[in-house]
């Protein structure tokens, strides 16, 4: 009874850690969740956790320029009162001026979540302004698959430490199983 068990445990194991370790592993980086509570100008915004958030590898004009409010009425309407998510820079995190440094999601429709920082580029609302980062603003997409089973968000840390933990998991599960195996198919010494 334990070794049917166990065998059919073991492959839904490994698939739970294949599928983890697969997710962990896409171009959507999500750090943190938050509200956007105001727009500072085109790219740059206030949280309702008191970060102020410095949009990755793109530059809007500022204020007094041409196209300044064009960008900061369009950040807007992607973002203000709007649930975030934040891949947040794993080289630096803040710029000079303490705030974080991210690329920013926000969700588009039931399977997709919209590249807030690839939508300023798109729209011609802000250029590339390629920092020394993990970015690389040239590999964007406009849109990124939502994936239903992770809702709500969890930071990619917590994913990786869930991958790590289901794989351990299963690897004492496999040993066990062959020991288990291994014991069964002694044969009994006879005195």
């Amino acid at each position: 009874m334990k070794r049917k068990l166990l065998s059919f445990l073991v492959p839904i194991v490994l698939i739970l850690s294949f599928l983890l370790v697969a997710h962990s592993s896409s171009s959507m980086e999500i750090d943190a969740t938050t509200v956007v509570s105001k727009v500072i100008d085109g790219d740059t915004f206030d949280t309702t956790s008191e970060d102020r958030i410095r949009l990755a590898d793109v530059d809007t004009p500022e204020k007094g320029e041409s196209g300044y409010y064009e960008a900061k009425n369009f950040l807007t309407s992607l973002v203000y009162n709007k649930q975030v998510c934040l891949d947040i820079d794993d080289v630096y995190e803040t710029d000079k001026y303490g705030r974080l440094v991210c690329v920013v999601y926000v969700r588009h429709n039931s399977t997709h979540f919209k590249n807030v920082n690839k939508a300023l580029l798109v729209e011609d609302y802000a250029v590339i302004w390629n920092f020394n980062n993990e970015f690389d603003p040239y590999t964007w997409t406009l849109y990124c698959p939502k994936e239903e089973s992770l809702e709500p968000f969890l930071p990619t840390s917590q994913l990786y430490m869930i991958a790590i933990a289901v794989t351990v998991i299963s690897a004492i599960i496999v040993f066990v199983l062959y020991k288990m195996r291994r014991v069964s198919a002694k044969p009994s010494s006879s005195s």
